[in-house]
């Protein structure tokens, strides 16, 4: 074979070389690309098909848990005292109860003034001091149990107290231990903490001697109640005295912003509404961390006048005032029991008569929307007396 001829072969060999491995690579990048893009297509696909059924869960869930809130059904039985409490500008929820038979219970004026919510009978409001009856009920339960006595020395429960060996539960229980207030801060504390700052005040007198308001009594008694128990406070008060009530909208600090209907907290300064901001709740520990509805503090009251949360024999020590008309957490008025409680932008007064016959639960958002919700409530009271139900 001559070499021209040789060369052209191997040339011809070379190009079809060429040609197979642009076909194969072509190919190769086609195979590749397909399976790139079919694998694309699948994801894009079930990831729309995931978020697709995630939606429709959320969806449902929604709906579901929209489904579980209660119809608002606000009650109107008396248009004299509705009228009286609409010409005082009240802004809140109200119930009153007369022999078993709810006369009202309903909203008045604005959740929240800058959105133009109302409120209704299943609002759920700060009740500040209110707090205290739930925390000596708490003790006396534990009394009953025979975890605790409430002629006990604090020394007993928490050795370190400065005086605890002069301070008896009771004095606790009825502002009589001579402890001062505790300062209140937007700061988060710990249990222990919130001791020790209370442990660094000096008595104001000897216990049981005198009578001074203190938040700081039941703070230590909130303490007492989880040292003993093993549980945190709003725990147990919600397995021994919201579940035994039926108090399904009540419950501790920052939980109300998982409830259906809650406002926000007023205070009326140069004719204005001004929104206000609350101490920490670490800060209100067993003086002041709790919300509740009108509908929900009238089912305490009747449970715990009826003897649901301990016997006859420890109701009468617990509505027996030491001094100053204050009881274990009431005040005894001359014809019935009551408790107030005030936080920046809440108000609150909760009462029931001393035959169990009457109950007013008075809640309000605006600190000082009312001069004298203890004035509002008397009057309720004698308008009552000429209804018959």
């Amino acid at each position: 074979m001559t070499e021209p001829r040789k060369n052209l072969i191997e040339r011809r060999k070379r190009r079809k070389l060429k040609r197979f491995w642009r076909r194969f690579i072509l190919l190769v990048l086609v195979v590749v690309v397909t399976s790139l893009c079919y694998r694309y297509y699948n994801l894009k696909h079930t990831y729309t098909k995931t978020n697709k059924i995630k939606h429709i869960t959320k969806i449902k869930k929604s709906l579901s848990k929209k489904s579980l809130i209660e119809p608002v059904v606000d009650i109107n039985r008396s248009p004299v005292i509705d009228a009286y409490l609409k010409g005082l500008h009240f802004n809140g929820s109200v119930i009153v109860v007369k022999n078993d038979k709810i006369i009202l219970n309903k909203g008045y004026g604005f959740a929240d003034f800058e959105k133009k919510r109302v409120n209704n009978s299943q609002t759920d409001f700060y009740i500040g001091s209110i707090t205290k009856v739930f925390i000596s009920t708490s003790i006396m339960q534990l009394q009953e149990k025979g975890k605790l006595n409430i002629n006990d020395l604090l020394s007993k429960y928490i050795p370190e107290f400065p005086g605890g060996n002069k301070i008896k539960l009771f004095n606790l229980l009825t502002h009589t231990s001579g402890i001062p207030e505790h300062s209140e801060s937007q700061q988060m504390i710990s249990h222990d903490d919130l001791m020790k700052k209370i442990e660094g005040g000096h008595l104001k007198f000897q216990p049981g001697t005198k009578w001074n308001y203190s938040d700081s009594n039941y703070s230590i008694l909130a303490y007492i109640v989880e040292k003993i128990t093993g549980q945190p406070l709003d725990r147990y008060v919600k397995e021994h005295i919201f579940n035994i009530a039926g108090m399904k909208h009540t419950g501790f600090g920052t939980e109300i912003y998982h409830e259906p209907f809650y406002p926000k907290g007023y205070k009326i300064k140069d004719n204005r509404m001004i929104s206000t901001t609350l101490p920490n709740m670490s800060q209100l520990f067993g003086c002041g961390d709790i919300y509740s509805t009108p509908y929900d503090m009238y089912l305490f009251d009747k449970n715990l006048y009826s003897g649901k949360f301990f016997s006859k024999k420890s109701l009468i020590t617990f509505l027996t005032p030491f001094k100053n008309n204050y009881a274990l957490g009431l005040y005894r008025d001359p014809g019935s029991y009551s408790d107030h409680g005030v936080l920046p932008g809440w108000n609150s007064l909760n009462s029931f008569s001393k035959k169990g016959t009457v109950y007013t639960v008075l809640l309000s958002n605006v600190q000082n929307g009312v001069k004298s919700l203890g004035t509002l409530n008397n009057q309720i009271y004698i308008m009552l007396r000429d209804m018959k139900y």
